[in-house]
């Protein structure tokens, strides 16, 4: 009964490194990502100069599909032409830069197609804020409050239940991430860059393989670690069930 997860965590290597992997790209959303989008937010609630095309260009990865966006990044880590290729063999005295070609660039080259474009989660925050009384910044103000307390004793606060809600979806981007892979590196090189996703995929449906039953257990793994990691961040941010 408990064969096919024994063999997962003693014998399978592949499945051990993308649940490394996947365990990795949750930490770094939630390191960059989701703190990055509320900076953003705090930003643009000051109704700067322009605030509206960086909010409006903010949320552009975010509409467009993943496939496109693996694209775009594809040809920009193209090791003949890319501009990010172009910039990196400037910068060194190499002229035969490939990101996608070893283990450890691969897995960043991958990881920068995502962390970054938080715009969905700066929209939320934005509400948010947006949302927040008036008349809260104003007596705020009259108590001697400078602009940086407010942010960060009065407004902050507030934000908590917002501010779990987005990690929780960050959170569930960064452990289902396939698609990224699926273009950018296909799981290579040598299996650097799989995620559980991708590993579910390629056991299941992969080329001479059809191993549902390993894939399906695979499946149930991901299935428990999501539930234990929303579970931590709902207890962290102390949410109630009205804000999952």
């Amino acid at each position: 009964m408990f064969d096919n997860y024994i063999k997962l965590f003693t014998t399978d290597y592949y499945f051990m490194s993308a649940l490394l992997n996947s365990l990795k790209w949750v930490l770094l959303v939630l390191v960059i990502q989701v703190p990055l989008a509320i900076i953003v937010a705090f930003v643009l609630s000051k109704r700067p100069r322009g605030w509206k095309l960086v909010r409006n260009t903010y949320i552009i990865p975010n509409i467009i599909s993943t496939s496109a966006i693996g694209l775009i990044f594809l040809n920009l880590y193209d090791p003949a032409r890319g501009a990010v290729t172009q910039i990196i063999n400037s910068l060194s005295s190499s002229n035969d830069v490939n990101i996608l070609a070893s283990g450890g660039s691969a897995f960043w080259g991958v990881t920068f197609s995502f962390v970054l474009f938080g715009g969905t989660a700066m929209l939320l925050v934005l509400s948010q804020i947006s949302a927040i009384s008036p008349d809260l910044y104003e007596a705020a103000r009259i108590d001697g409050a400078n602009s940086f307390q407010i942010d960060t004793k009065i407004v902050l606060p507030l934000l908590k239940p917002i501010i779990g809600t987005i990690a929780i979806l960050a959170t569930n981007y960064g452990l289902l991430l396939y698609n990224e892979i699926a273009l950018l590196t296909g799981g290579g090189p040598d299996k650097a860059t799989y995620s559980l996703s991708y590993y579910i995929y390629q056991t299941a449906m992969g080329s001479s393989k059809l191993n549902f039953s390993l894939a399906n257990t695979a499946g149930v793994v991901q299935f428990i670690l999501g539930l234990v990691l929303v579970g931590l961040i709902s207890k962290v941010f102390k949410m109630d069930k009205s804000h999952i």
